[in-house]
């Protein structure tokens, strides 16, 4: 199975998108604030059992309108189709059997975020917002008076069931999200998202691990281990430098040979490689 098509609404820059996906390797590409990130957030709050799925003012869309607005409160809704594919393990079908909107072949399931304001609180809402006519006057009221009430609900199948998304087959999918790698440098070694730290720690730890060594005996060979690799990348990152000087030497010459300059000043660049 696969996930074939997500449909946003009301999300971040999101005010009503399709998007559909194919049966395989699937490739996002956009320029800078053009959703990429924001698209796979989406998936991730069904999909990431780890991850905080309550959201704030700041995550709705704000190209609500007035009338909208004083109309109903603001929900965000994200749904996420998934189909049968073209390779399929014995299991797949089981997992999402509460969600099928589509039995026969090729089946078709639902999956459906949805941040909202409970009913019990919408009458207030209303009263609220009848007599404003400034639009973020009324975000401001949301978000000072509301945005605490707003509660989440995962559905599972046609969302006018209202049936509940079982966590347990929730989590039998595997989401991973590694940071833009202008993150990765500060997220490395500190901070909540250190699935790159994780990433290497298992590979360079997992035979010590599963030994029958004791804690202390695995600690003290683990960091053994660290800090080989640590001299061995600083090796590494050495001769790193040493190619990327001769590599700009050359590039610096082209430069040079065809009178590429700017107010007769000498063309130059640095740039360094780093192991945290």
């Amino acid at each position: 199975m696969h996930i074939s098509k997500i449909a946003i609404e009301n999300f971040r820059n999101f005010k009503s998108q399709e998007i559909t996906f194919n049966d395989g390797v699937n490739v996002i590409i956009g320029h800078n604030n053009a959703g990429k990130t924001n698209l796979i957030k989406a998936l991730s709050l069904i999909f990431d059992g780890k991850g905080i799925k309550r959201l704030e003012i700041d995550d709705f869309n704000k190209h609500t309108s007035l009338e909208e607005l004083k109309e109903a409160p603001p929900k965000i809704i994200i749904s996420i189709t998934i189909s049968q594919g073209k390779y399929q393990e014995n299991n797949d079908l089981v997992t999402i059997a509460n969600w099928l909107t589509k039995l026969e072949e090729p089946y078709e399931a639902l999956l459906t975020y949805e941040f909202f304001l409970p009913k019990t609180k919408e009458d207030d809402y209303l009263k609220a917002v009848s007599g404003i006519s400034d639009l973020e006057k009324i975000w401001k009221i949301i978000q000072q008076d509301f945005i605490r009430f707003f509660v989440y609900k995962i559905w599972g199948g046609n969302i006018i069931i209202r049936a509940i998304a079982d966590s347990e087959s929730l989590q039998k999918f595997d989401f991973q999200f590694l940071n833009a790698i202008r993150d990765v440098e500060r997220d490395m070694l500190t901070g909540r998202n250190t699935l790159l730290r994780d990433v290497l720690d298992f590979f360079m730890d997992y035979d010590t691990k599963k030994s029958d060594k004791s804690n202390d005996e695995k600690t003290e060979e683990i960091k053994k281990k660290k800090e080989q690799f640590s001299a061995d990348a600083d090796h590494l990152v050495s001769e790193l430098q040493k190619r990327m000087e001769k590599g700009k030497e050359q590039i610096l010459s082209y430069a040079r040979d065809t009178g590429a300059s700017f107010n007769k000043a000498t063309p130059n660049f640095d740039g360094i490689v780093k192991f945290l």
